[in-house]
Order: C-alpha cells, then structure tokens, then sequence
C-alpha cells in the first residue's frame, strides 16, 4: 500500500523513457547469495521490485526474506543489490531459477477511444493528463440529447460504466491546470479563468444545460457533480459534495459545494495510468556442500550435527537445558568447549550480510535462527561463553559469604529478535553452544588415512583408518552373531549408536573377513603409548578417526555427584583373551581375563 501512495503522489511527469533490467547476476558466498542488477527508466520513476525463484522454471514463487534493493519506491540505477539467505529458501535445489520483478506506473499510449454505457450508448474519451475523459454526458436512456441525464449525487456515484468513475475533486483540479487555471489557486472555492476553447477543441464537449437547481442569474452553463464529499464540520454543510460550474459566457468555471439532492450532469474518467512490470531471469547452479557434517558424542553415543564456520567447528545445536555459569563446565562434551568471546564474534561477523542493511541486527538474527544446510538454529535465548579473557565487574550479594557472588559479564543474545552483546550474571540460567577444542581439526583431517570396506556377511559398511601403520575399524562392529551378540540393555538402538556388545565366542569368527581382533599390545600402543593423558585424541574429532565410544555402563559417581561412562574392548593374545577397561575420567585399565558372562565391545583390526 506505501507504494501505491508514494506513486499516486510522487509522479508528476510520466516519460517514454524505456525501462529495463540488465546485468541481472548472483554470487554465492556460503548460505549467502547476492544479486546484481541494473534498473534502467527515468529519474522520476519509482519500482516495485520483487524477486522470486523456480526449480523447474515454470512454477514461481516469491521471495520474502530478501533485502536491500527490494521492495517500494526503488529508484533507478546502476549496481543494484539483494542479498538472499539460502536457508530460508522453501526448497533447494543444486539447480535454481530466480527472477526480479519491477512493477512500475505509466501512461498508456491511447489517446483517445470509445465506451459503452449500461443502457448501450456509446460515447467518445479523450486522454488529459493522466485521465481519460468521457466526451460527453452521461445518460440516463438511449438518447441524442448532449445533456445527458441528470443525476443526485447518490445516483452520480454508481452511474459510470464498468472500470470507469465519477471523477473526484482531486481529478477536475488536474484537468483545470492544464487548460489554464492558475496552479495557485486550483484549490480555491469560487471562480477560476480557464481557457474554454482548448477545452472544447481537445474534444471536450462543452453546451449549456438546464437545471432545477439555481446556478448563476443569466449564464449560460454546465454543473457536473464530484465523488468528493465536504470534509468540513461546521454546521449545514456535511450534505454536501463539491461540484464544478462552468461559465461559458465568461470562460470561467466554479469549485462549490452543492446540496447532494441536486440533480447535475456527470462526466466518466477512467485513470491512464496503469502498473507496468518488467523482469530478467538467470539460472543459478549453487554449491551445496557446506564443511559439516554428522558425528558422535564419545559417551552418549548422540548424533551431533557440526558445522565449521568463522575458523570453528560448532554443533548446530544447543546442549538441552539451561544453566547458571557454574553449572557449564562440564556440559560440552570431551574433545568440545565453551566458545571463547572471539568465536562468537567470528561467527556473528560469517552470518553478518556481507551488504550494508538498515535492519542488519534483524537480518543477522533472522539467518542465525535459521535452519538448513548452513544454519545454526540460534534460540531466542542467552549464550554463555568461556571467561578466561575476561576482567569481572563483582557485586557481593551476601556480606557474610563473600564466595557468593555475581559476575556481569557480555554474551552473545538473540532476545530481542536483534543479534548483539549484552550483559549477564553468572547467577542467571542461559544456553551452552559448543566448539571442538581441536582448534587444527580441518587443516590436519585431511592427513588422515581412511576408507571404507563391506561386511560381505550383512553388507554393512564400516570406517576404517591407518594410524601409524595399522589399519584399525573407526567404528565398533555391529554384526548380529545371534545368542553370542546383543545390545546394551537390550535396547536395539543402542546398537544403532554403540555397535553390538559380544560374548567370547566370537573370538575367532566375529570380524569381517581380512580382520581380527586386536591384541593387546596393539590397544596398548593406541590407549597408553600413543594417548598418554590425552585420550580424547581417540574420540571422534580427535585428530585420529578412530571414534572411540564409551558405550558400557553409565555410573554416578557419589563424591562428584555426576556421571561417568565406561566401555570395555576385547582384545586376544592367543592363549588368553582379555579386555580393556575405559573410563571418561580418562582410566584406562588392562584386564588380562575377560569373564565369558560379560559382554564387551569389538573394534577390529586388519590381518
């Protein structure tokens, strides 16, 4: 509706000038596409410009969340520019169609014509300024009389033929000007010189008429009735709508307010103006293939979605819950962390739209809540971040226990539907978003030597990876060996996350062909020689892609009042078959003698 407004009231000069949009291109930088335009016209037009997009090039569907140069009163120009999130594209497709639409207001060519009225008389136009103008009066009946009929002004407002009106004061006041009416004094009551002639000549019929009500004493006239009703509130005067008298023998004409039981002739306009569009289509091939993917919490066993962005990898998704400062520390899980304030900020400045935007808060919130390939599901809540850069501003709340304190510090929110920094206390609850602390992950994971093979027994495919020289499985197996395998607690997806749990008679027979068990020097060297102290490098991320599981047992711990999670592998020396007992306190324990009631995990490794 602003649009239609700002046009009706902004053109003052329809030109021929051409209109076009030329150079119409995309860029895509990540979730990111720019557009690029030019919008070519004179500079009194105003667009309306709207972008929609296809996957098949036939079905079209507009864009809403598209900024910039979109949307009223775009103004012509070289170097356009829109900027599109993809994530907030209904439908994505490798493959994708987009047009940008430019609606604009102009004069149709057609300066003259012929109408039909509903009782089939037919009557002459003329085009005047932005209006076309019935020649002649309506009437009531089939009839040559050039006075037409006469009409109360009820009547005058529903007497005009389809697509056409009863003009309003606003529509006589622009005809006026243009046959000689001072500019001035157009909006003035009473008489005004206007030059009758050209009227006439342009084709405007112009006889005198008779009326029952009193015109002017002695002069020749014609009296035609506005749509514009008196907006004045003085007493007598709110029956009335404005009429317009012309004086032939004095080529003058009058703006008055007559009683709306009057009976007048009326004139027909129909505006010349209509809304043009014009619009240029480009085919797109996107990159769909952000740096994320699919890993598994080392205790859970939980798929958790990743994604690297601004220099980091991050879960796409919140830790569940909502907690105080102090209750953060051990929420990510190993090998993950609370982000440092200079990730957030890296990772605001990746989603921040790379064009300038008045509404830049809103739109990097709106992409940062997003989901989809590159979202990042932002909640509309609080994030904590890691402190350790951080001077506090401390406030006692309990003079007698000084250990009781609160810490304002900044966090990243998306509260207010604005992404920003604002200040929290440690004593609030607020949202936990983790990164890998394996700060090197991307540039190294690329050195690491790993493939996949087929179990030709199920046709499962497994992981494997070379780690200095033995090629081990990166997952736990997972053949159904009947009563000899199971899942913990018999839940069958645990064994969807974990892999099967064996008993010792898979010994010989449980690997993949080409693979056995390992020994237990073999697990030595992985979980002492190699991960000494570090055992997270053997979790997935690590840095290793062996995607170590603790997928046991999970036991409270009384005096840390947490929980802690256990698995046990199998390994075989020949004569004797034991286990390794794994913790997520980082205990790792050789138990030479595994008990033929247990079950325990296999990881096996290549002949």
């Amino acid at each position: 509706m602003k649009y239609f407004i700002t046009i009706l009231f902004c053109i003052t000069a329809i030109t021929i000038n051409a209109q076009s949009i030329e150079n119409f291109k995309s860029e895509q930088k990540g979730g990111e596409l720019l557009f690029h335009y030019d919008l070519k016209g004179s500079k009194e037009d105003l667009f309306k410009v709207s972008f929609m997009y296809s996957t098949n090039d036939k079905d079209w569907l507009k864009l809403d969340k598209i900024y910039r140069d979109v949307g009223d009163s775009i103004l012509t120009g070289n170097d356009k520019n829109a900027v599109l999130w993809l994530d907030h594209l209904p439908n994505i497709t490798e493959k994708i169609f987009f047009k940008v639409v430019a609606e604009y207001y102009t004069i149709n060519d057609e300066k003259e014509g012929i109408l039909s009225d509903k009782v089939g008389n037919t009557y002459n136009w003329v085009r005047i300024g932005k209006n076309n103008w019935m020649t002649h009066n309506l009437k009531i009946e089939k009839t040559d009389d050039n006075c037409g009929g006469y009409f109360n002004n009820s009547n005058a407002r529903n007497a005009c033929p389809d697509n056409w009106q009863l003009p309003s004061d606003e529509d006589w006041m622009a005809l006026e000007v243009v046959y000689g009416v001072n500019k001035a004094k157009v909006k003035e009551h009473g008489l005004r010189e206007i030059n009758i002639t050209e009227l006439v000549n342009a084709g405007f019929n112009i006889e005198e008429c008779k009326y029952q009500a009193s015109l002017y004493p002695n002069q020749k006239a014609i009296a035609f009735w506005t749509s514009s009703q008196n907006k004045m509130l003085y007493t007598g005067y709110s029956d009335k709508y404005f009429a317009r008298i012309v004086r032939l023998n004095e080529n003058k004409i009058s703006k008055e307010l007559r009683m709306k039981t009057e009976e007048l002739n009326v004139r027909c306009v129909q505006s010349a103006i209509y809304l043009a569009k014009i619009e240029a289509n480009i085919e797109t091939i996107l990159k769909l293939n952000p740096v994320s993917g699919v890993t598994k919490h080392p205790f859970t066993g939980e798929k958790l979605e990743w994604q690297y962005i601004g220099g980091a990898i991050w879960q796409k998704h919140d830790i569940t819950g909502s907690y105080m400062y102090k209750e953060t520390s051990d929420r990510c899980p190993t090998g993950w962390r609370i982000p440092e304030k200079e990730e957030w900020e890296k990772l605001l400045k990746e989603f921040k739209p790379s064009i300038k935007l008045t509404n830049h808060k809103e739109v990097l919130s709106d992409r940062l809540s997003a989901s989809g390939l590159w979202s990042f599901n932002l909640s509309s809540n609080d994030y904590w971040l890691n402190t350790h850069y951080y001077t506090y501003n401390t406030f006692w709340i309990n003079e007698k226990d000084k250990e009781d304190s609160e810490k304002t510090m900044s966090f990243p929110s998306n509260k207010k539907g604005e992404a920003e920094w604002v200040k929290k206390q440690t004593n609030e609850k607020a949202k936990v978003r983790c990164v890998l602390d394996n700060v090197d992950y991307i540039s190294k994971k690329d050195a690491i030597k790993k493939g996949t093979i087929i179990d030709k027994r199920d046709n499962k495919e497994y992981g494997f990876v070379e780690i200095d020289d033995q090629v081990w499985l990166s997952e736990n197996l997972s053949f159904d060996l009947g009563e000899n395998s199971s899942c913990r607690d018999n839940i069958k997806t645990d064994c969807d996350l974990f892999g099967h749990m064996y008993k010792l008679e898979v010994v010989n027979s449980g690997c993949p062909d080409g693979w056995r068990l390992p020994t237990s020097k073999e697990w030595k060297y992985l979980l002492i020689n190699k991960a000494a102290n570090n055992l997270k490098i053997l979790y997935p991320f690590g840095g290793t892609g062996f995607n170590l599981l603790l997928g046991s047992e999970m036991v409270y711990d009384e005096e840390k009042k947490s929980d802690y999670y256990t698995a046990k592998y199998l390994f075989n020396d020949g004569e004797k078959t034991g286990y390794y007992y794994i913790n997520s306190y980082g205990k790792v324990e050789l138990n030479e003698k595994a008990k033929k009631k247990d079950s325990y995990y296999v990881r096996c490794i290549k002949k």
